[in-house]
């Protein structure tokens, strides 16, 4: 006489998974740092679509040789070029850009005008 617990397995049936395959290779990674590639170039010729991933093999690597790799772009933003997210929204670091004389605080709006491509931020004086 089986357990409950037989008739639960007995009862289960295999499922096929997908197994994601790993585009971890040490030896192209390695050589593609030493050539001094940036994140990006480096996501696009091992295709690799998330920087996590990337990061990830990085730190594999660094692990493995007991070397520290530096790869430009991946660990900071660049806050001068911001981009518009999947929302549709833009966000700007003012503190990343030089604003000359004029002062920025928290709660100041500002008009916005789209003139000939460029979008032009004007400050409303509260």
């Amino acid at each position: 006489m089986g357990s409950k617990l037989e008739n639960k397995v007995d009862d289960h049936e295999e499922t096929p998974r997908k197994r994601i395959e790993s585009k971890y290779d040490p030896k192209i990674l390695r050589q593609l740092l030493k050539d001094g590639l940036d994140a990006q170039q480096i996501m696009e010729t091992m295709q690799i679509k998330h920087k996590q991933t990337l990061k990830q093999y990085i730190l594999k690597l660094i692990s493995t040789d007991r070397v520290l790799y530096d790869v430009k772009g991946l660990y900071l933003k660049d806050s001068k070029r911001p981009q518009v997210n999947q929302f549709g929204f833009l966000k700007v670091n003012l503190k990343a850009h030089d604003l000359g004389d004029l002062e920025v605080n928290e709660g100041d709006e500002f008009a916005i005008e789209v003139i000939e491509g460029k979008i032009i931020l004007t400050k409303l004086n509260p």
